[in-house]
């Protein structure tokens, strides 16, 4: 209900006796009304806008943000003419679930109206742990390998007149490319 005439502002909407065009924000003509669908109050809560030519699929879009002109019987939407292309559909056979509520409204960047259900318990530490598969750190692969094999380890200083190992590479050429070697002399 218009609280200042209390008249209801859907009345011309609801009644269904005329046609109404749906427009974007551009005033684009994107469709016609189709559907108008109510909540237990009795007011507007979507508009079913019919696009193409055969008018088989329903594009739900939520009425906070729909503006009507009843003279010139048109609807206008906030929003692009592809954003109103691209919302959520519905066949004519089917019926408006919770769900797709949702799904209409968040699309158009509205609150949904069911409660957010959570995808990971608050103790399941998975999204959020440690992960052995992700480097925290540059170059932590490295040093875990360096300890395994054993390099990398600090060498005692050596004795006066002891020989220092090198690092050589050898070089081996075979069939489908080069295999380099590295061996401590």
């Amino acid at each position: 209900m218009d609280r200042e005439s209390g008249q209801d502002p859907f009345a011309g909407l609801k009644s269904g006796g005329e046609e109404y065009s749906v427009y974007d924000a551009h005033y684009e003509r994107v469709g016609k009304v189709g559907d108008v669908f109510l909540d237990e109050r009795d007011a507007v809560s979507y508009i079913g806008v019919e696009m193409g030519i055969f008018g088989t699929n329903s594009t739900l879009v939520p009425a906070e943000i729909v503006r009507v002109n009843d003279r010139r019987r048109l609807i206008e939407v906030a929003a692009e003419a592809e954003t109103i292309k691209h919302a959520p559909h519905f066949g004519n056979e089917e019926t408006v679930s919770p769900e797709l509520e949702d799904r209409v409204r968040t699309y158009f960047g509205l609150e949904p109206l069911l409660p957010p259900s959570d995808p990971y318990p608050s103790d399941d530490p998975g999204r959020f742990g440690p992960d052995d598969r992700v480097d925290t750190e540059p170059g932590e692969r490295m040093e875990a390998q360096n300890r395994l094999t054993g390099e990398g380890e600090q060498a005692a200083a050596p004795q006066p007149g002891e020989r220092i190992p090198e690092d050589r590479w050898d070089r081996e050429t075979r069939e489908g490319g080069v295999t380099i070697h590295r061996r401590r002399i």
